[in-house]
């Protein structure tokens, strides 16, 4: 009997134990015989892995309108890696200051030509990802979506001013979806920008929390954030949302950072970082007494100026010491609570500088 000849059912779970990653090394193997390409195309669509070069590829192609049939019909895992701007090489170098290269390079993007192509590369990134999160929200079987933006880097100057890239109104847009069961977002390489003309639209938390009532798993890390993230719209007693995982560390962000810096509160309201953390963890604690089934509620931060990780159990009031290979859900050994030592540290007044 040949493979084509086995039943549908068991079809699909060949296709889909090969996995996606077989079919996107080679799009050619979908296309073996119509009757094949039938069950490839869901196994090969169905766990998508994009960046923002590979996103581009996709929707310059010719087939642009299938493709996003195809993914908008068999699309379950969205997983997106963003790193900012990487064309570095595409501007003619200044001659500005030929004795110092760190400064001859850094005139040359700090002029007019570097603005407009760094504005030109972000309004694009942001037209691809807003035809992408079109289809994320029209698939009926998504349920997974994962983002990460990292910091964009020069290579020959590192410590180049951290430009934001990603706006408020795409990332959105990603989060409209009805029956999402897992949320991944870390933004740490960027503040999400507002448009022009809502300039008063300050944050995403509000639609990140209306999507507890469906969640199972949320996993945040983002540079401006507030308790809203933890916040239902609708009182729901019963919520199925079992993990949660919020990360207010940004010291690790990328090997490039020298600041120590963790994540800011949401719009102009003041308070500081420890008012910040003291608002999540309360929410964080509210927020369990509705979960049907919490198994692991986290909570991360950073000492200062050790710069040791720290996580908190909300459901058990431990605080544990993270070593820097661990992951965010991993536990570590038992330490005292250091909130009153970072008090002494950073005084009551202290605040995080802002990114804006």
């Amino acid at each position: 009997m040949s493979l084509l000849q086995l039943p549908p059912e068991i079809l699909i779970q060949v296709m889909n134990h090969v996995g996606s990653s077989y079919f996107r090394e080679d799009l050619g193997r979908l296309t073996v015989c119509k009757q094949w390409f039938r069950f490839a195309r869901t196994a090969c669509f169905k766990d998508l892995q994009l960046f923002q070069k590979t996103l581009r590829r996709l929707l310059s192609s010719r087939e642009v309108g299938r493709s996003l049939l195809l993914i908008k019909d068999s699309l379950e895992i969205l997983d997106l890696g963003l790193k900012g701007f990487e064309g570095w090489s595409s501007i003619p170098e200044s001659q500005s200051y030929p004795q110092d290269v760190n400064a001859l390079v850094a005139s040359s993007w700090d002029g007019d030509l570097g603005r407009a192509l760094l504005t030109a590369w972000t309004t694009a990134l942001d037209n691809d990802l807003a035809q992408l999160a079109i289809t994320a929200k029209e698939s009926r079987k998504l349920r997974i979506i994962r983002i990460q933006a990292s910091s964009e880097h020069h290579p020959l100057l590192p410590l180049l001013p951290r430009r934001d890239y990603l706006s408020l109104s795409t990332i959105r847009a990603f989060l409209s979806g009805k029956n999402l069961t897992a949320l991944e977002l870390d933004l740490c390489g960027t503040l999400l920008m507002p448009r022009q003309e809502h300039r008063d639209d300050f944050h995403v938390c509000t639609s990140i929390g209306a999507l507890l009532t469906t969640l199972r798993r949320l996993r945040l890390r983002m540079r401006s954030i507030c308790a809203d993230v933890l916040r239902p719209q609708h009182h729901d007693t019963s919520l199925r949302l079992s993990e949660v995982l919020i990360n207010l560390s940004l010291s690790n962000e990328s090997p490039m950072t020298t600041s120590a810096a963790h994540s800011t509160r949401c719009g102009p309201t003041g308070g500081g970082f420890l008012k910040l953390k003291a608002d999540i963890e309360d929410q964080a604690e509210a927020l369990a007494a509705h979960m049907v089934s919490p198994k692991i509620i986290r909570i991360l931060t950073h000492t200062l100026p050790q710069l040791e990780m720290r996580s908190l159990d909300v459901l058990t009031g431990k605080c544990m010491k993270l070593a820097d290979d661990m992951a965010w859900e991993d536990d570590g050994g038992t330490v005292q609570d250091d909130s009153d030592l970072e008090s002494e540290i950073l005084g009551d007044d202290f605040s995080t500088p802002s990114d804006e």
